[in-house]
């Protein structure tokens, strides 16, 4: 069945909220936290040492989205959404150096909260999944 539009609009908030917090954390550069918002697949795949380590080897780091293009968020199914947002990304040696990429994030709902692929992080800023 068909979400209501109630219940898409709660996906939409939730998601929204989430997808917020991930993306304070990741500009913050704080990993560890980060990792809590790993969906189960991908944390049975990587720990967080191994984590926190891939993204502190990784050069870019995202610095905001672009103002004039919110995030969209495309429902899938109930328990799964893309959010959709153009990040601007900066070296994080050479400040000046920036480009903006579009990117798109699968949340997943386990637990009753949104998870995200952590594969995808440790492949930031040129890995997207498939829509």
């Amino acid at each position: 069945r068909q979400p209501t539009s109630m219940e898409l609009e709660t996906i939409r908030k939730e998601t929204g909220i989430v997808f917020e917090n991930f993306l304070q954390l990741w500009q913050e550069e704080r990993y560890f936290e980060l990792y809590k918002y790993g969906e189960k697949k991908s944390t049975e795949q990587i720990t967080l040492e191994e984590f926190a380590t891939r993204m502190v080897e990784l050069d870019w780091v995202p610095v905001g989205i672009t103002p004039e293009k919110e995030p969209k968020i495309y429902f899938r199914y109930k328990n799964l959404v893309y959010v959709n947002a153009e990040i601007i990304f900066q070296h994080k040696n050479y400040f000046d150096l920036k480009f903006l990429k579009q990117q798109s994030f699968l949340l997943i709902k386990e637990d009753r909260k949104w998870y995200f692929d952590l594969i995808q992080m440790i492949r930031s800023p040129f890995y997207s999944p498939m829509n």
